[in-house]
């Protein structure tokens, strides 16, 4: 998507309602809602243009459009650096189809990434393939020496 397209969205929400009517999303305001603090989180113009472009080749493939891009906004906003990631769906947009089938699929599995973003980059690393036992032991024994306190050390095991 040209980034004119994407100002025009951004500035007319009637059109950027009808145009993720187009893509499926079944609540287009709350859509449009996800578009503009898609816009406000960090990453440029240019950058989130090709996200929003990519998002429009996915999102009509996709079982539940709107909760993917709901999904997904809430994701970004939980990133430690949405202009990196975004960076990283430029580079790799297989990232981006496979992170929408997952967040369209599973509202319980987006909840889970949401909330610990840092997921999603392990799942893609690994290509999902489970991890060697000792690997995610010695991860969690780190974290858990890391932790300040017995009620951090619990924080680290809960998750």
């Amino acid at each position: 998507m040209d980034i004119e397209r994407l100002v025009s969205l951004l500035d007319n929400p009637a059109d950027a309602r009808s145009w993720l009517e187009t893509l499926g999303v079944d609540n287009a305001e709350r859509g449009q809602r996800n578009l503009e603090h898609l816009s406000q989180c960090g990453m440029t113009l240019d950058l989130l243009a090709v996200i929003v472009g990519q998002l429009a080749k996915h999102l009509p493939s996709m079982s539940d459009p709107g909760m993917a891009l709901n999904s997904f906004e809430r994701f970004v906003a939980q990133t430690r650096s949405p202009l990196a990631f975004g960076s990283l769906l430029e580079r790799d947009p297989e990232s981006l189809a496979i992170l929408l089938q997952i967040m369209s699929t599973s509202q319980y599995l987006a909840d889970l990434l949401i909330r610990d973003p840092d997921v999603f980059d392990l799942l893609r690393i690994t290509e999902g393939q489970p991890v060697a036992r000792q690997v995610l032991v010695d991860e969690i024994r780190a974290e858990v020496e890391r932790a300040n306190d017995e009620r951090m050390a619990m924080s680290v095991l809960r998750r």
